[in-house]
């Protein structure tokens, strides 16, 4: 006779929390057994050479000093050097005080390095500085161009010297196609910010690239990137440019004026890229109302034209002058709040409304890029941004729609000069690396060096109070 086991459809499995609770009070008694008996104990490897001082272990670190060396490895390793790279707005007072030197300080330290030839900062320039354990500065340096210039102190005299560096000069050309942003492709390719706004600078007067860039643009940029030392040394000139947006496509060479060598941007049949006003007369913002005959005020609900372009952006944001001109009103209007309206000598007028703040006075001149206010949110508005108006005129026009005309040409005395510079710039985008994306080298040149300067001034003498 057989049986069979009763078969439990709902049979209980026991109770998991009480598992759980027994498996972690066994981890808990193992913890403390291998604490008691050292199972972890660190056990160190023979030291075989100096490398191992970049361990961040500072017990393994001690252990190596007694073995390699005679001093402490502070003494090695320059731990209090504090270093920085200039980004684009910083001014020499402001980068010196985020670096926590004082205004009085960083006034002597201008004064000094003025005095070896070093009248102004640039993107991309390096700074160090050194101080003492009493917290007291005894060096500064900054690597500016093709050229340090250090800052010693002692006693009552301080050293300086501006010494050239071997500044190897890597010509490189970027293709890239825009899946996102600019600014979030050239940084994929390894390219710093500095060339995505001496870019979006150069283009400003036809792209607005707030607005303007569609998924599938194509850009290119052969531009200069310098190296001292093996480290970037900052960036030099973009040489050409191009950019192709919705079938239409832009190009910029630049080709430095013969009488003051400045670097000018022109287009395929030489003339200015530059034209009599920009496109947009600030950065990093968004349209948030544009231009029409029609629409519901955000503040009092009715319906109106809006004549000009709103950009949305944080308070503070910088606002330029759309073009050279001369300032007819500065000052609070109504339901525009703090409110600049520009006269460009001819037939335009440009208006810049709810300002946080304005920085021109009426009756004064302006030139073109130059900061006249920051962005607000003063008069009737709703959230900071800045309602930008052109006139053309006694009628408003679309700053968008507008065709402006451009500065100027090439000079016929100049004009061979300019096709070659600008064949070289073709060639370099049409034939070198052409079907390649990213990042690319087309040449590398090493200039010759100059002299060092070394001046040694008294601190008592004027120059270093």
């Amino acid at each position: 006779m057989s049986y069979k086991l009763p078969y439990f459809k709902n049979r209980r499995r026991g109770n998991t929390f009480l598992r759980f609770f027994i498996v972690i009070c066994l981890f808990g008694s193992f913890l403390l057994i291998a604490h008691k008996f050292n199972l972890f104990k660190k056990k160190y490897p023979p030291v075989q050479n100096a490398s191992l001082v970049l361990s961040i272990d500072y017990e393994w670190e001690k252990r190596v000093e007694e073995l390699l060396f005679s001093k402490p490895l502070s003494y090695y390793i320059e731990r209090d050097i504090v270093g920085t790279v200039v980004k684009a707005g910083d001014s020499f007072l402001s980068l010196l005080l985020n670096m926590n030197i004082s205004g009085k300080r960083s006034d002597e330290i201008y004064r000094i390095i003025n005095s070896v030839g070093l009248k102004t900062i640039y993107p991309g320039d390096s700074v160090e500085i050194k101080k003492g354990v009493a917290g007291n500065l005894e060096r500064f340096s900054i690597l500016s161009k093709s050229f340090w210039y250090t800052i010693h102190w002692k006693d009552s005299v301080v050293r300086v010297e501006k010494k050239p560096q071997d500044i190897t000069t890597y010509t490189c050309v970027i293709n890239g196609t825009i899946m996102s942003s600019l600014s979030e492709q050239m940084y994929e390719c390894g390219v710093s910010d500095i060339i995505t706004g001496k870019f979006a600078d150069i283009f400003a007067w036809d792209i607005n690239f707030f607005t303007d860039p569609r998924k599938g643009d194509i850009f290119q940029i052969v531009f200069e990137q310098n190296y001292a030392d093996g480290k970037k040394a900052g960036y030099g000139d973009i040489l050409a440019a191009r950019y192709t947006n919705e079938k239409k496509t832009f190009y910029a060479f630049g080709f430095r004026d013969s009488s003051d060598s400045i670097m000018r941007y022109y287009d395929e049949n030489g003339k200015a890229v530059q034209k009599e006003f920009l496109k947009a007369p600030l950065r990093f913002s968004r349209i948030s109302s544009g231009f029409t005959h029609k629409r519901r005020h955000p503040v009092l609900g009715i319906v109106r034209p809006h004549l000009g372009i709103d950009y949305a952006a944080p308070t503070g944001t910088p606002v330029a002058a759309a073009a050279d001109g001369k300032v007819i009103y500065a000052g609070w209007k109504g339901g525009y709040g703090n409110y600049i309206e520009l006269s460009h000598g001819g037939a335009y007028t440009t208006t810049y409304g709810h300002l946080h703040k304005i920085m021109v006075r009426s009756g004064s001149r302006v030139t073109q890029g130059q900061t006249i206010g920051l962005v607000g949110s003063t008069g009737l508005s709703t959230g900071p941004h800045l309602d930008y108006r052109m006139k053309r005129g006694s009628a408003f026009v679309n700053p968008n729609a507008v065709t402006l005309p451009s500065r100027d040409s090439i000079g016929i005395d100049r004009k061979a000069d300019y096709e070659r510079v600008k064949v070289a710039g073709l060639i370099a985008m049409n034939t070198r690396f052409a079907d390649k994306s990213g990042l690319q080298i087309l040449h590398i040149s090493k200039p010759e060096s100059t002299g060092v300067v070394v001046k040694e001034i008294a601190l008592n003498q004027g120059v270093a109070k």
